[in-house]
């Protein structure tokens, strides 16, 4: 698996449970890799390539969207 595919399914996998995106050291903790500079250059890469996208930015925070993915957050009523 690539470190793409890592941070994808990592992304995939943190959406799904929190209802919003990870942050770029989230990310990085959630990979094992220890820069927040290696996530963004992945990042960037995943973004031009069309695999994740955002309305707000590169590097805006919490802000990434997998593209072809609608979420639905289901979590306990208050």
């Amino acid at each position: 698996m690539t470190m793409n595919e890592k941070i994808l399914q990592f992304i995939i996998c943190y959406i799904q449970k929190h209802g919003y995106s990870p942050s770029f050291r989230e990310i990085a903790k959630g990979v094992g890799v220890k820069s927040t500079n290696t996530v963004s250059n992945h990042l960037m890469e995943m973004f031009a390539d069309g695999i994740i996208e955002t309305d707000a930015g590169f590097g805006s925070p919490r802000a990434i969207r997998v593209s072809g993915y609608q979420f639905v957050y289901v979590g306990k009523e208050v």
